[in-house]
C-alpha cells in the first residue's frame, strides 16, 4: 500500500479555516468504522442498516464535490497518531487500522487523509487552538443541523440561533425531512456563501453529501462527539479518559 499521511489536528483545522476563509464550497468528511459498517450493510451502534443507507454511505465515500476535507479514523502505530493519543482515545490496532483502509482506501488521497478527531483531540492536548477555532466558526453564524438534545445555551454560545434538530439514533430515518428543513433555511440566503454544522452521527455523511450534490455554496463541518462532552453526555470513551470536566471548561473559558 502506498504511503499513507495522516494529517495532524492543527493542519486538519488550519485547512478547514483555509477553505471557509475563501467562501469555497466543501466539506469536511469525518469517517470511522460505523460509517463503514453501515455502507457494507451492518449496523452501527446507533443506527440500523438497510440497502437505502448503504447505497448513500457509498455515494458519501465516493463524493468529489469541492473542497473536501475526507477524515478517516486509522489513529494507530501502523499509521501514526498524535502525542496522547491511547487505546480507546482516538488510537486503535494495526488491525482494524488496515482492515478499514483496505476496505476504503480507493476513495482517499492516501497522502492527505485528514484526522476526524481534529476538535476531539485538540479539546483534551490543547484547549487554546480548539477554542480558537470554535470562535472562528461562529463568526460564520453557522446552521447547526444535530441532536435534539442539545441544550439551547450551548447552541447559541457554540453556534448561533438556528438549530435543525435530530432524532439521537436513527436519524436517517428523517433525513428527508432535515434536508428539507436545511435547504429551507439555506435557500434564505442561497446568494451567500454560508457554513453549516453537522452533529447527526453516520447519516450526517449523507446529509452532506446530499447538500452538496445539490450546488449549494456552503461548507459543512462536522462537529462530532465533543458535543456530547460540552453537553454533559459521557458517550464515548475517549470523553472518560479526558475527563468531562476538563473538556467542559472549554464553554466556561470561551469568550467571544
Amino acid at each position: 500500500m502506498k504511503s499513507v499521511k495522516i494529517k495532524t489536528s492543527l493542519e486538519t483545522l488550519n485547512d478547514i479555516k483555509r477553505t471557509i476563509r475563501e467562501e469555497k464550497r466543501g466539506a469536511y468528511l469525518r469517517f470511522g468504522d460505523g460509517d463503514i459498517y453501515l455502507m457494507r450493510g451492518l449496523d452501527d451502534i446507533l443506527h440500523k442498516a438497510n440497502p437505502k443507507i448503504a447505497k448513500e454511505m457509498k455515494q458519501a465515500f465516493s463524493l468529489n464535490i469541492g473542497e473536501l476535507h475526507k477524515a478517516l479514523a486509522i489513529h494507530s502505530k501502523l499509521f501514526g497518531f498524535e502525542k496522547g493519543m491511547q487505546e480507546d482515545m482516538h488510537l486503535i490496532s494495526d488491525q482494524n487500522a488496515l482492515n478499514y483502509l483496505a476496505v476504503t482506501h480507493k476513495y482517499f488521497n492516501l497522502e492527505t487523509i485528514y484526522t476526524p478527531v481534529a476538535l476531539h483531540y485538540l479539546s483534551t492536548f490543547d484547549q487554546d487552538n480548539c477554542m480558537e477555532f470554535l470562535r472562528f466558526l461562529k463568526t460564520y453564524n453557522p446552521i447547526f443541523v444535530g441532536n435534539e438534545k442539545v441544550k439551547i445555551e450551548i447552541v447559541k454560545k457554540l453556534f448561533g440561533e438556528i438549530h435543525v434538530k435530530t432524532p439521537v439514533s436513527n436519524s436517517y430515518d428523517e433525513i428527508d425531512r432535515i434536508e428539507n428543513d436545511l435547504i429551507e433555511l439555506l435557500n434564505m440566503k442561497k446568494n451567500n456563501f454560508q457554513v453549516v454544522v453537522v452533529a447527526m452521527g453516520c447519516p450526517g455523511r449523507i446529509l452532506q453529501k446530499r447538500i452538496l450534490k445539490k450546488g449549494f455554496n456552503v461548507y459543512l463541518f462536522d462537529f462530532g462527539s465533543l458535543l456530547d462532552a460540552l453537553n454533559g453526555e459521557n458517550s464515548r470513551l475517549w470523553i472518560d479518559i479526558a475527563d468531562m470536566r476538563s473538556l467542559q471548561k472549554i464553554l466556561t473559558s470561551l469568550k467571544y
